[in-house]
């Protein structure tokens, strides 16, 4: 099938109709936003919700027709969905409220297909607590597959007004003549219109194999290990399922292998309310490693994660090969201590050098060795306060930008002359900017540079202040090198120049869907490298000149970003951690 553009792929069977009315139901403005698709075992339910989305994924679909996320019900948790729909609607979500602030701002339809709904683990919980509300929300639309006198169907009950049911068991929704054709060319019985399974028999579901039989799939070494990247992460999914039903989950925990090779949608749900360092590990880290494909990059996110909780799995998930290595983190009940949620981070100079500033939500900043995130010292501040923006200067002077937009220096030592400077020169920068104040770096030989909440930047050159509008809506993270600049806006933009220079370029750096958190710039001997940092987790690393991204998800929104010899910083709510990227 085509429309206009939009290519829509076939549908077999002879479902064309139904196909077409589940179109038809995203097309009309006043269709209730909720589809349920029912019909009994065999009739294509899921094949029909698996075919929108496909043809929702096309670029070309028009905007009401897109679909933004899939969640697939097989062994789907509460919290597996939640990171799933966060990941894949551009926001990092730890409850759903936060998912349904994010929906409410994002103004736009958003399409949200669940197949196989009934599969899920607590399908009642899953749509009391989670797809309900969504579905409540004017600008979501949601198909669902919860037949007649199922648990979903009847916690959906009559949301939003009553849904609209598409029941495939009902013969307007199959073309006859078509469906026969299709059975033909199969050799298989057109007597079973309306129903595909009646035609060819149910499709075959996995049965609930033992453990033991399981582990017996898996494939083997010469030297008779396991080898668990070949058995599949479909197969050590199922070995996960069938632990959890015969109570025997400890024994997979044995080996975290199994943890990063295996679907984790699957762990998630066999982990679900279990204690101890590898699960609490796993339901932090969970918003990286639910949806992401690589096991290499979630066994990186749970190494992250367990550093001075569980060295034994550390070391062990060290021989996944990874995009990105985790050094040191400090974690709440790490044994390397926890400085709290980190907002504020800053790289030293000076008294400072070697040594990163940490600041949190309350302003107190404290400061630690670099290369291992030892603790050292606190700073002294005469008017603590929570803290917008934070930069130590060439001589060690911390500039600091309160919450209320205010500029202020805490100098190297008493009275210091360089401080002074550094003071006369926010003010300066303070009274050309626009709006009010909201973040601040240096740049070059500890210049300073600010921007404010109308999206203008404004830093100094020798000629004086330069004053630039760079984005639409507030500047939320700013960072210098020793010749650039780089911004990053609530518009998910990030800009980057040369502070001797006119100004930024008119193309961005980067962009994405999402509001930048965070930014970070540093010299290297291959040249500037620029960290960035947006609202949905996801932090990217690449060259100012451009060439090869790195992407690394922690699981937590990034508040601050630091670049220091090979390292990258981040500070999250939950503490600090540093990977060599």
């Amino acid at each position: 099938m085509r429309d206009d553009a939009h290519r829509i792929p076939p549908l077999r069977a002879g479902r064309r109709p139904a196909g077409r009315a589940l179109l038809g139901w995203l097309a009309d403005e006043r269709a209730p936003r909720l589809c349920r698709v029912a019909g009994s075992p065999g009739s294509g339910k899921s094949h029909l919700l698996r075919w929108l989305a496909e043809a929702g994924s096309d670029p070309a679909a028009p905007d009401g027709r897109r679909v933004r996320a899939v969640l697939d019900g097989e062994r789907l948790t509460f919290d597996a969905a939640l990171w799933l729909l966060g990941r894949q609607l551009g926001h990092l979500v730890r409850t759903p409220d936060d998912l349904l602030a994010a929906l409410a701002d994002d103004g736009g339809r958003t399409v949200v297909c669940v197949p196989d709904l009934g599969r899920a683990v607590h399908p009642s919980q899953l749509v009391g607590q989670l797809l309900r509300p969504m579905v409540e929300l004017e600008n979501v639309r949601m198909v669902v597959e919860a037949p007649d006198g199922g648990a979903a169907a009847a916690a959906f009950g009559d949301a939003v007004a009553g849904p609209a049911v598409l029941d495939l068991d009902l013969p307007q929704w199959t073309d006859r003549e078509r469906y026969a054709d299709w059975a033909a060319g199969l050799g298989a019985d057109p007597s079973g219109y309306p129903s595909p399974g009646a035609a060819t028999g149910p499709a075959e579901r996995p049965g609930h194999a033992s453990g033991r039989e399981l582990i017996g799939r898996v494939p083997r070494h010469p030297d008779g290990t396991p080898d668990l990247p070949g058995a599949g992460p479909a197969l050590l999914g199922a070995l996960w399922t069938a632990a959890a039903r015969e109570e025997s989950v400890d024994s997979l925990l044995s080996d975290p292998h199994l943890l990063v090779y295996a679907d984790p949608v699957a762990v998630t749900a066999a982990l679900d309310g279990l204690e101890g360092a590898l699960p609490r590990a796993w339901a932090t880290a969970g918003p990286a490693l639910v949806g992401e494909d690589d096991p290499g990059v979630r066994a990186a996110a749970l190494r992250t994660r367990l550093l001075g909780m569980d060295a034994d799995a550390v070391e062990r998930l060290a021989a996944v090969p990874g995009p990105w290595q985790p050094v040191w983190a400090m974690w709440p009940d790490s044994s390397f201590g926890w400085p709290g949620p980190v907002s504020g981070l800053a790289v030293g100079a000076a008294r400072y050098a070697g040594q990163l500033l940490l600041a949190d939500p309350s302003g107190v900043i404290r400061t630690v060795d670099a290369a291992s995130g030892r603790p050292l010292a606190r700073v002294a501040r005469d008017e603590p306060g929570p803290l917008r923006g934070m930069a130590v200067g060439s001589d060690g002077s911390v500039l600091l930008l309160d919450s209320r937009g205010g500029t202020s220096v805490v100098p190297d030592h008493e009275g210091a002359p360089a401080a002074a400077a550094l003071g006369q020169a926010l003010d300066a920068l303070a009274e050309a900017c626009q709006g009010e104040l909201s973040v601040l770096t240096v740049y070059g030989p500890g210049i300073p540079a600010v921007a404010d909440d109308s999206g203008t930047v404004c830093w100094l050159r020798a000629d004086g202040v330069v004053v630039e509008k760079l984005h639409e809506g507030p500047v939320t993270a700013l960072a210098g090198t020793s010749e650039l600049l780089v911004s990053g806006g609530f518009d998910g933009t990030v800009r980057l120049w040369t502070a001797a220079g006119s100004g930024a370029s008119a193309a961005p750096f980067d962009a994405r869907p999402a509001a930048v958190g965070a930014l970070a710039a540093a010299d290297t001997v291959d040249g500037p490298v620029v960290a960035v940092g947006w609202a949905d987790g996801l932090v990217r690393i690449r060259p100012a000149s451009g060439g090869d991204v790195r992407e690394v998800r922690f699981g937590s929104a990034v508040w601050a970003l630091a670049l220091t010899d090979g390292l990258l910083v981040a500070g999250t709510a939950e503490g600090v951690a540093a990977v060599r990227y």
